[in-house]
């Protein structure tokens, strides 16, 4: 299924990308550690996005991903940007089982 927003009389202010992935049973502490640091030091190597937070899950339900990535885009080219950049693709993810994404805008009525 696809939906498409319209944004009638709003201004956009950003782009957020919201990442939940979990992890393969053979991943490590330290593959975990490694898929972090790749993508804290994404912002430094792309430019982009304006602002990263990720962190393990707490735990507090059984049917929750194991990992979550959420980043702030000034556009959708800026976000374009960042996931075409070799700096992106090249994020270990050999220890990563199942990826879900999801791209909104934040608005504000004018």
């Amino acid at each position: 299924m696809s939906i498409t927003a319209h944004w009638v009389d709003m201004e956009v202010e950003m782009l957020v990308h919201c990442l939940t992935l979990t992890f393969t049973e053979s991943a490590t502490t330290a593959d975990v550690e490694a898929f972090r640091d790749a993508i804290a030091r994404l912002p430094g190597q792309v430019g982009v996005p304006l602002r990263t937070r990720q962190g393990s899950d707490l735990g507090e339900r059984p049917t929750n991903a194991d990992y979550a990535v959420v980043s702030e885009f000034a556009s959708v080219e800026d976000f374009r940007t960042y996931l075409a950049h070799p700096a992106h693709l090249a994020v270990p993810r050999d220890h990563v089982r199942s990826v879900h994404s999801v791209q909104f805008h934040v608005v504000e009525p004018d």
